[in-house]
């Protein structure tokens, strides 16, 4: 029996949100991660990382180390960065960067730097060392094995079983600005002393926005129209946007506000950016190329998220991928890509500059909340109209909660 405390349960029954101890109690993050998060996708890499047998990318998320590797028959393959042995890391990821600037070198096997136990690219026991070798189990040993799979030049792992559509649906949404040609333009890793939840309610919705991202409002006029009630002009804007979009031959792909299975959900809207805005920019201009030679885009931006773990922004001329990772009940890293073409011509500053300063204004934000939520005085209380896909995440939750929770 599981009796991790739920405080408040009486009156979560009549609000949205969460209690607080879904957000403080270690327990319940112990479970998360063992019943939940493992099994959701995180991404690893732009598909050129591993397009090649030799190849490999590592992602560390928490306590969690995953390699996806290429190997001979041109096949990813995703297994734990844990020796069969003792448990020793084959990669030491403090000294690669495979993601970012640095490329590692490619590789025929992985040999633990411990004993020297050497795997194959599939993640099979080659050779161990004098005795060892005779050893009827180590015959067919190999690395605990996740599932890999790559979907518009982007390459997850997770510990489903099988693939999930939600992520080869991404084609149809992505595939478009060829994101396996892209380089990584900026790449940035920020702790947020706040609990994983906190920060994915935040990234869903923009009530918060007007008051609290006046960068972000100078590019995105909906923030204004909508905070203004001024649903006719928005709906004017995204009408001539969608208009030129399709002029130039790229029609924008059907928005999906939220869906969700018990073990996943997902969205993807587009939307115009402010009037005479051609990136979101500083000044509204573009920094270089489109992604893909997709000029539809020009003026409009794409937003959307698979699962908890990954949320997405697209604009002409470049890509914002933003990777959550729950690190502890109370700590979070959420890794941000900037993705752009290999001809990119602007500055990194330029690049970072609207997420840069708008994330870390969030973290502002999620982290009061933490320290609310964690107060013996706090109370659930009701969504906005606004916070409709907060709204439904937690909902996803609480049905986990109740699945996987016996109070």
């Amino acid at each position: 029996m599981n009796n991790l405390g739920f405080q408040h349960d009486d009156e979560a029954k009549k609000v949205s949100s969460l209690v607080g101890s879904s957000y403080t109690s270690d327990a319940i993050f112990q479970l998360e991660k063992q019943t939940l998060l493992r099994y959701l996708p995180h991404f690893v890499c732009t598909a050129n990382k591993v397009a090649e047998p030799g190849q490999y990318a590592v992602c560390d998320s928490g306590t969690e180390s995953v390699i996806v590797a290429c190997d001979e028959d041109n096949q990813l393959n995703a297994f734990a960065n844990v020796c069969r042995h003792r448990g020793t890391r084959l990669i030491d990821t403090s000294t690669l960067d495979g993601n970012a600037g640095t490329e590692p070198k490619r590789l025929k096997c992985f040999t633990c730097p411990y004993h020297a136990w050497r795997y194959d690219l599939k993640g099979k026991l080659i050779s161990a060392r004098q005795e060892e070798q005779g050893n009827p189990a180590m015959q067919n040993m190999r690395l605990r094995a996740l599932s890999a799979q790559e979907s518009a030049g982007l390459v997850f792992y997770h510990g489903n079983p099988v693939h999930y559509p939600q992520i080869e649906q991404l084609e149809q949404i992505l595939g478009s600005l060829a994101l396996e040609n892209t380089v990584v333009g900026a790449r940035k890793t920020y702790p947020v002393k706040a609990n994983w939840k906190l920060w994915v309610e935040n990234f869903l919705e923009c009530w918060h926005c007007a008051p609290n991202h006046p960068e972000l409002s100078s590019v995105k006029r909906f923030i204004s129209q909508f905070e203004a009630n001024d649903l006719p002009h928005y709906m004017q804007d995204d009408k001539s946007w969608r208009e030129h979009a399709i002029s130039t031959g790229w029609t924008p792909p059907v928005d999906n506000e939220f869906s969700s299975t018990p073990q996943f959900f997902n969205f993807n809207v587009s939307m115009p950016l402010a009037e005479g805005k051609k990136s979101a920019t500083k000044t509204g201009e573009r920094l270089g190329p489109a992604l893909g030679g997709n000029e539809g885009l020009q003026g409009g931006a794409l937003f959307g998220a698979l699962g908890p773990q990954l949320f997405y922004m697209a604009y002409v001329d470049y890509l914002v991928l933003f990777s959550v990772k729950p690190h502890t009940v109370g700590e979070t890293f959420v890794d941000i890509f900037w993705m752009v073409t290999p001809e990119f011509s602007g500055n990194k500053e330029d690049l970072m500059w609207l997420w840069d300063t708008t994330v870390q204004q969030d973290i502002f934000l999620v982290e009061q909340t933490h320290l609310g939520v964690s107060s013996m005085h706090y109370m659930p209380g009701p969504f906005c109209a606004d916070e409709y896909r907060t709204e439904a995440f937690t909902a996803w939750w609480n049905d986990w909660k109740q699945a996987n929770v016996d109070v």
